[in-house]
């Protein structure tokens, strides 16, 4: 298995240099969404003084970008978002707070749905000049109504570039671009698992999914450039607070808040050494990713992590256990990490509040 995925990366590596000389990132399109005059109003102009962020109760969204790819038709990305209306707040930015919720009126409600049609299909235009998208097109509105729509949402959203489709069917009614077959759209990570099988061996017919391995290496290689850098789910910034949750605005927040729900019921059982010049060799061929399934199951995999140092190219003894002391160590090193990172956060939301204007938006 080492050695299957260290000929995955070279095979890839092949095809990386072409994909970064010939992607070009637009962005621009998600950011008109929530600015401009007719978004944020104008206290100047009494025909639209609050905007229609103020006549929905706008207080923020999550996002999450789920990208689809198939022989046919080539690239299918999307977002899918949650957008929380409906309440009063007072003040700007980390110093917002909820002070009570309303209804959005159905003339409120279908202008929100209108400008976010509009801005879409203005850059789609501006993509693509020949494409002449009607308003309907590529913007579909899903009310949630109860806590179980709330709760079956969140759960797709979550789960969105996982290869399974076990989630709520009623979420997938209208996407046509996972329809199955043999032209049918495939995630990224669906593609990369067809590579694997590919390269060890199997035929395209037997192999799940479609596409031939040149075609599968650059579009992996594509997604790889593209997306470097990006989070497939994003929160508006101070949307956590807002709502009364914990964790900063930061991707290190993100990832402490993981850590201590993932560790929160007890403390490092074993751990791995792996010198620095060894890591860097297992990232560059994106081994790192087998070597942590090595070390979290229920005992250290040593044989798998040698032999994926090994074919990384490094020697045997550039991995080893961590003795029980030194496994303590590093669970304080964490712990006391964490604690930091905390401290910092709740500096910098205090600062923001400290520089905004104290003013009302309802």
């Amino acid at each position: 298995a080492a050695h299957r995925l260290a000929d995955l990366m070279d095979a890839i590596q092949g095809t990386r240099a072409d994909a970064e000389a010939g992607i070009k990132r637009r962005p621009g399109a998600y950011q008109r969404l929530i600015t401009g005059a007719a978004w944020a109003g104008d206290k100047r102009r009494a025909a639209n003084p609050e905007g229609i962020r103020g006549r929905v109760g706008y207080i923020g969204m999550i996002r999450a970008t789920e990208i689809t790819v198939g022989v046919a038709n080539g690239w299918h990305p999307h977002i899918h978002a949650i957008v929380f209306v409906g309440g009063r707040t007072t003040g700007e930015r980390g110093d917002k707070r909820v002070t009570g919720t309303f209804t959005p009126s159905k003339e409120s409600a279908a202008e929100l749905e209108q400008h976010f049609r509009g801005v879409w299909t203005r850059h789609l235009a501006k993509v693509d000049p020949d494409f002449k998208p009607s308003q309907k097109h590529g913007v579909d509105f899903k009310p949630l109504k109860t806590e179980r729509d709330a709760k079956n949402m969140g759960e797709y959203i979550a789960k969105l570039q996982e290869g399974s489709r076990t989630i709520n069917p009623a979420n997938e009614v209208a996407r046509g671009d996972l329809k199955q077959g043999r032209y049918g759209n495939q995630t990224p990570f669906q593609i990369l698992d067809r590579i694997g099988d590919l390269l060890g061996g199997m035929t395209e017919e037997d192999a799940e999914g479609h596409g031939s391995l040149e075609w599968c290496l650059r579009i992996w290689a594509e997604y790889e450039v593209a997306t470097a850098g990006r989070r497939a789910i994003e929160w508006t910034r101070y949307l956590r607070p807002l709502l009364g949750l914990a964790g900063g605005d930061t991707e290190d927040d993100d990832l402490d808040m993981l850590f201590e729900l993932d560790g929160a019921n007890g403390e490092f059982r074993a751990g791995v050494h792996v010198e620095e010049r060894t890591w860097g060799k297992l990232t560059g061929r994106a081994l790192d990713l087998a070597v942590l399934e090595a070390v979290e199951g229920e005992e250290v995999d040593m044989p798998t992590i040698t032999e994926l140092a090994v074919a990384a190219g490094s020697r045997s003894g550039a991995v080893r256990l961590l003795s029980p002391a030194e496994v303590a160590d590093a669970w304080e090193a964490i712990l006391t990490t964490l604690a930091a990172r905390r401290e910092a956060a709740a500096e910098r939301r205090r600062r923001a509040a400290e520089e905004s204007p104290n003013t009302t938006q309802e």
